[in-house]
């Protein structure tokens, strides 16, 4: 609407405050009469109702029973509380600024005009309906999908929460989120602005590819690259428009015969970040020495064995750390126990290793005597 119309407003409050035709805020198994139409138009706007204005005057008898109608007719409120009601005074210049906006047939008493939520006009005749109830029935249907009070509260919630996601850049919860807010048809605020906040993570989608791509290009940045394209694919695979990019990219980039062994590499190396993410140091251990084991004399075996290193340090000084007052070398011991169990059925070498030092962890404890019993089965 102009903003000429909506700076008019305290005019038109003003005015209908001492006319006849003043409809208060009803109780709340009635509908509201609205007379401030920036309290009008935010409402329709945010809840995604129609706006039906009457535009009427203080000696219409048609105007004032059609209020009367709204305000007191209980075989109203299904349809009329899917619409956001508000009454104008014709004699003001706010009302012929209405008129030279939307098209409203005849000259009569009462205009009424109905506009969807996004603005546009579904009705503009002269005259009070005949059969109210069938008119504001038969409008609903070019309406849109109108949310009820429960619905829009719970996708508002949802809203909030894919914001949140997207500033933590965790942008497969922030697209299944705002997804959640979407309902075809509905001109609500929120879902207006779901869609913007998907067309935000479909924009860095594109820039993130464009970075994957652009490492891949570089002879060094190969499994950085194929990486980067993974976390891609985790992250937007899940979005309708970026999905398809991403798609595109793994195909052209992935499934070539001379990639297939970068993106196999980069997929168990993803496979083991997230393990160490998740705080499961022995199965990471696992997953970076199969890297070492399947792919030697790579980028990604090499990387294998800075992880394995940096693991094996925290693991001899983390207990001593989270326990100094004692009872660590046992711990220790436990752990060094469980890596070196964990790896007897694949890598004796590496698992008589991690006995051993199990036992020099804390040589009376349990897991050293378990420790000793496995060393003496091994060849």
């Amino acid at each position: 609407m102009p903003q000429r119309i909506l700076c008019q407003i305290t005019c038109l409050v003003a005015l209908f405050a001492t006319t006849s035709l003043r409809v208060p805020v009803i109780a709340a198994d009635r509908i509201p009469v609205l007379i401030d139409q920036d309290q009008a138009v935010a409402l329709t706007r945010r809840t995604g109702r129609p706006l039906l204005a009457i535009g009427g005057t203080v000696n219409c008898v048609y105007c004032v029973k059609m209020a009367k109608q709204l305000e007191t007719d209980e075989s109203l409120v299904p349809a009329a509380s899917k619409y956001v009601i508000l009454k104008i005074d014709t004699s003001t210049p706010l009302w012929r600024e209405w008129r030279d906006k939307y098209e409203i047939d005849g000259d009569g008493v009462p205009q009424v005009v109905i506009l969807r939520a996004d603005g546009k006009q579904i009705y503009g005749k002269s005259g009070a309906p005949a059969d109210l109830k069938g008119f504001l029935e038969q409008n609903l249907s070019d309406a849109g999908t109108v949310l009820s009070g429960e619905e829009l509260a719970d996708r508002e919630k949802l809203l909030r929460e894919a914001q949140k996601s997207l500033k933590k850049k965790d942008y497969a919860k922030a697209t299944e989120l705002g997804l959640e807010c979407i309902q075809d048809d509905c001109f609500a605020a929120v879902v207006g602005e779901a869609r913007k906040l998907l067309d935000n993570l479909d924009d860095r989608a594109v820039v993130a590819l464009k970075e994957a791509e652009k490492k891949l290009s570089s002879r060094d940045r190969q499994l950085d690259g194929a990486l980067a394209l993974l976390e891609v694919e985790a992250a937007f695979s899940g979005h309708p428009s970026a999905q398809g990019r991403v798609t595109d990219a793994l195909s052209r980039h992935a499934e070539g015969e001379d990639k297939a062994p970068l993106f196999a590499q980069a997929r168990l190396v993803r496979e083991a970040q997230q393990l160490e993410t998740a705080k499961k140091r022995s199965e990471a251990i696992l997953a970076w020495q199969k890297i070492q084991a399947d792919y030697p004399d790579t980028v990604a075996a090499t990387l294998a064995g800075r992880r394995l290193a940096d693991l094996e340090k925290r693991a001899s000084k983390g207990p001593a750390k989270t326990d100094p007052e004692g009872g660590g070398g046992a711990r220790k011991a436990a752990s060094l126990l469980k890596l070196g169990q964990q790896l007897l059925p694949t890598k004796p070498a590496d698992a008589r290793d991690y006995l051993q030092r199990a036992i020099e962890a804390d040589p009376e404890s349990e897991a050293a005597e378990t420790a000793r019993e496995l060393l003496e089965k091994l060849p």
